[in-house]
Parts: structure tokens; C-alpha cells; sequence
């Protein structure tokens, strides 16, 4: 029982992640569906991988429910809990894995209803077929293909960044770039690396000063980083590191406030910045 759960586990956790954005609580959901499945009677399931992904995802969809009141009381912008070393995705499915796991995708699915965001999830990041996704979220065929239509169209509304993929090398310059220019304070430095239609999302979670709202435009954007610099922000400690999958920043200030940072990529320049900084959301980073 319990190998057959382990070697289930890491994709348990992707899909409770996806789901929830908080990785405690996708460790917390991983644990619960442990419980239950100590419970069964194997030899009676067709299917045990079949059972536990539908367990895992209608405990998300539950737990999502609950949480969709204290998500819309929230201070400001709702960002995900940062994932650091994301482990790799398997052969085959490393793309849309990938994608899956940024930051910007992620931001866009909160668009999404509880059961729209398991359909959507379980088909494009996951490749299952209708079929299996029907028997996981409780609801028939047809209505998934009509909660997964709905869903792009949803998000195909949302005028949310486009991310480019950019070689590895390529995109740390990138970043490395940004973040020299936010802590020397070279303003035409900042601008080359922005598009000029960058959007910055700012996740503070009323606990730390943070922008309530996205700011738009490079010019805006680029103010705001120059104006923290000028206040100490960049003076300590910074190093690069794989946030949700892509090039990120982590950067620990001189009064022990702490932040991750994430980007989306295009045309070699930065489209979107994700900025979290949220204490709750930070705990488990060095």
C-alpha cells in the first residue's frame, strides 16, 4: 500500500500544487488523501492510481471552495507560493508540466472556477482524457468538455503577458540585467530590459508595503524598483534560482525581509514581473 503511494506521490503534489498555489497546503492535501488511502481495500480498486488522483483533486476542488471567501477578502494581489527546484518534469510531458508550473500561468487560473481549474489542469497540463477526467471530478464527458471550453475561453479573455520561452543561459542574462540595474540604480539599463508594456504584480499580503494593483508600463514599473532601491531594498543578499520552473530571483534584505521573484520572458525581454514578498508565502525559503 504504502509503495504504491509513494510512487504516486510526486504527482499528487503537482496536482494538489497547481490546484491550491500554497505548497503547504498541497503537502497538507497529499497527507490527507495518505489517510484515505490507508483506508481501502486495494485488491477491490481498478485502478489505484486512477483513485488517488480522483481523491487528491476532489479534496483541492473542496478546499478551494472554502478558501475562494478568504482569497477575495485578500490584501491586494493573490500570488502563488513560490516553488523552488521544481524536480523535473517526466519525458513526454516536460513542456506542458512546465508551463503549467509559472508563475503567470498560474496567476491566470485563479480566473477559473474550482472544478473549471481541475478540468483544465487535469487535461492540458496533464494530457488525461475526458473520459478519466469525468470519473475525477464527479461529472460526465460532456460536461467536462464544456467546463474545459469555458475555461479557455476565460482565460483567453484575460489580457494576462505572454510568456516566451527563452534558452536557459539567455534568460539568467536577462535577469541578471534587471537586477543590476535595480541595485545601481541605472534607470536606461532598466528600461532596455523591459518590454514596454511590462505589467508588475506585487503579492504583500497587507503584511509588508506592497502595490495593491498591477502596474503597468515600463516607465511606471521601472520607477517603482528605482524608488525601493533608493530605500534599501537591493542591499543585501541576492542569488538566482529556479522559481516555479523559470529563471527567479531571491534576495534577503539587510533588515531580514525577504522576497521571491519571477518573471515571464519575450522577445528577449522581460514581460511580466511577479513580486512576492508575503512573509506567510516565504517560509520555507532560505
Amino acid at each position: 500500500m504504502t509503495d504504491t503511494f509513494l510512487e504516486h506521490r510526486p504527482l499528487l503534489f503537482g496536482i494538489a500544487y497547481r490546484m491550491l498555489g500554497s505548497i503547504a497546503e498541497a503537502e497538507d492535501a497529499v497527507q490527507e488523501i495518505y489517510l484515505r488511502w490507508q483506508k481501502q481495500d486495494a485488491t477491490r480498486l481498478d485502478s489505484a492510481r486512477a483513485w488517488l488522483i480522483a481523491a487528491t483533486t476532489r479534496w483541492c476542488i473542496d478546499q478551494l471552495r472554502s478558501a475562494r471567501r478568504q482569497r477575495e477578502d485578500y490584501k491586494g494581489l493573490w500570488l502563488p507560493e513560490p516553488l523552488l527546484d521544481a524536480p523535473a518534469a517526466p519525458p513526454g510531458r516536460a513542456g506542458a508540466l512546465a508551463d503549467s508550473l509559472s508563475m503567470a500561468f498560474m496567476f491566470m487560473l485563479e480566473q477559473l472556477s474550482p472544478v473549471e481549474r481541475a478540468v483544465f489542469l487535469l487535461r492540458e497540463a496533464f494530457d488525461f482524457d475526458y473520459s478519466e477526467i469525468a470519473e475525477m471530478v464527479g461529472k460526465s464527458e460532456a460536461n467536462c468538455r464544456q467546463l474545459f471550453s469555458r475555461a479557455r475561453r476565460t482565460l483567453g479573455r484575460r489580457d494576462e503577458p505572454v510568456a516566451e520561452p527563452e534558452p536557459p543561459r539567455q534568460a539568467e542574462e536577462i535577469v541578471q540585467q534587471f537586477l543590476h540595474a535595480c541595485t545601481t540604480g541605472n534607470l536606461g539599463e532598466l528600461l532596455a530590459v523591459l518590454t514596454d508594456d511590462v505589467v508588475l504584480y506585487s503579492d504583500g499580503g497587507g503584511r509588508v508595503p506592497s502595490a495593491l494593483r498591477p502596474i503597468v508600463n515600463a516607465d511606471r514599473v521601472s520607477r517603482f524598483f528605482l524608488g525601493i532601491g533608493k530605500r534599501g531594498a537591493f542591499h543585501g543578499e541576492s542569488r538566482l534560482a529556479q522559481v516555479n520552473g523559470t529563471v527567479g530571483v531571491l534576495l534577503r534584505r539587510r533588515d531580514g525581509r525577504r522576497s521571491v521573484t519571477a518573471f515571464a520572458l519575450h522577445g528577449g525581454r522581460i514581460r511580466a514581473i511577479y513580486l512576492v514578498n508575503n512573509p506567510e508565502k516565504l517560509r520555507g525559503v532560505d
